[in-house]
């Protein structure tokens, strides 16, 4: 059998390169100039054909030696409109934006599977799939691609995702059955009332007196109408009007985040925010509207593909610290595609040695570039592996 962690281990220099090349231009949301072409650059040097399917967007594809089936691996690339303050001699040199979520390590990890599946791709079974998606951190990139046709000519059988952890140390995996990560909806409300002046309330249609209505009851469903077993985690997290001591404004907007693992909640708790949402103000006699802006469904870890995975990594080179019962309370928008194929999303350690308090989203989270090539190999094992069983 190949060893992929020894290869990958020996590509550690050209790896970190590549990830701090990426890490010092962080760019957000779908419009990525400067890595796409940059991962499209490093991928052309090692004779992987490349082609963006979006402007931002980047798929690749390895025609493997022997009959089969195809598996895609995802990598995202966008990075957050969060100012860094990790004291790294490659930090980010765009004011306002750093890859506080790794996904300068999702990137560059995923350039070296390709290597290392190019390099040996007579052997593999069928083919291999690559995605560099953008607009992760938006849950716009994924839908995008998957529009653009990233799951067909050749349909996918089966897909991967990784994504790294930076609370935890490098020995950490995590992909335990079942769903993952939570569902995620971003939702707006926006109120219209009437305004006056803040001595004459009684002339007034007050939107911030329906506002703090709306998100009182918004609570109090939360606690009366769902299981208290049920994981669900809502926040209101803007509520925005006025700019005056003694004028009660027109409208209001309200901005919150919806989370939870089981769909069946998700769609009730929609729903019932928009109802106290509409009913609310007009009881109040203004108007309000629900709108949905981003969402992601629950990334379900397959099952029967994770039991394929336990067995694959046994001979992989390294033992891992595993949690069968993790789940995370983020979300990604590797969703979209984890519910139409077979799929396994891996949270992987890289927290460095001696580091204290480090989480994903902090202007001050750093990474253990010895998670690279694990990463690399990780992947290139499982995918060989499950096509060649899968064949």
């Amino acid at each position: 059998m190949l060893s992929f962690l020894n290869e990958a281990k020996a590509m550690q220099e050209k790896l970190s390169w590549i990830r701090r090349e990426i890490h010092k231009k962080p760019e957000v949301g779908m419009d990525l100039p400067i890595t796409t072409a940059f991962v499209m650059e490093q991928l052309e040097k090692h004779g992987i054909k490349a082609e963006r399917i979006i402007e931002s967007g980047i798929s690749a594809l390895i025609e493997g030696g022997k009959p089969g089936k195809t598996l895609l691996i995802r990598g995202d690339m966008d990075a957050l409109p969060l100012v860094e303050e990790s004291g790294e001699e490659f930090a980010s040199e765009f004011e306002g934006k750093s890859h506080g979520c790794g996904h300068d390590m999702h990137a560059a990890s995923l350039i070296g599977t390709a290597i290392l599946l190019n390099k040996y791709k007579d052997q593999i079974h069928g083919r291999v799939k690559f995605m560099w998606q953008p607009g992760e951190e938006i849950f716009a990139g994924a839908k995008a691609m998957i529009e653009a046709g990233i799951m067909e000519n050749p349909s996918l059988d089966a897909a991967l995702d990784l994504h790294v952890d930076a609370s935890s140390p490098i020995g950490v995996l995590n992909y335990s059955k079942g769903p993952f990560t939570t569902s995620a909806d971003n939702y707006l409300i926006k109120i219209k009332g009437s305004g006056s002046h803040g001595s004459t309330p009684e002339n007034s249609i007050d939107p911030l007196n329906v506002a703090v209505q709306i998100y009182n009851a918004i609570g109090a469903m939360r606690v009366r109408e769902i299981k208290s077993s049920e994981f669900l985690a809502m926040s209101i997290c803007s509520i925005s009007s006025g700019s005056s001591f003694n004028i009660i404004p027109d409208s209001v907007e309200m901005r919150g985040t919806m989370r939870t693992y089981n769909p069946e909640i998700r769609d009730y708790v929609v729903r019932r925010i928009e109802e106290i949402t509409t009913q609310i103000a007009s009881l109040y006699r203004a108007e309000a509207s629900l709108e949905i802006v981003s969402s992601a469904p629950t990334i379900v870890n397959n099952p029967e593909m994770v039991d394929k995975v336990n067995a694959y990594l046994e001979d992989f080179g390294m033992d891992f610290e595993t949690d069968p019962n993790y789940r995370l309370s983020a979300s990604d928008d590797f969703g979209y595609i984890a519910r139409t194929v077979p799929s396994v999303m891996f949270f992987i350690g890289c927290k460095p040695e001696g580091v204290g308090r480090n989480f994903l989203h902090n202007p001050k989270v750093v990474f253990d570039e010895a998670a690279l090539p694990i990463s690399s190999a990780l992947l290139a094992h499982v995918a060989m592996k499950w096509l060649e069983e899968h064949a």
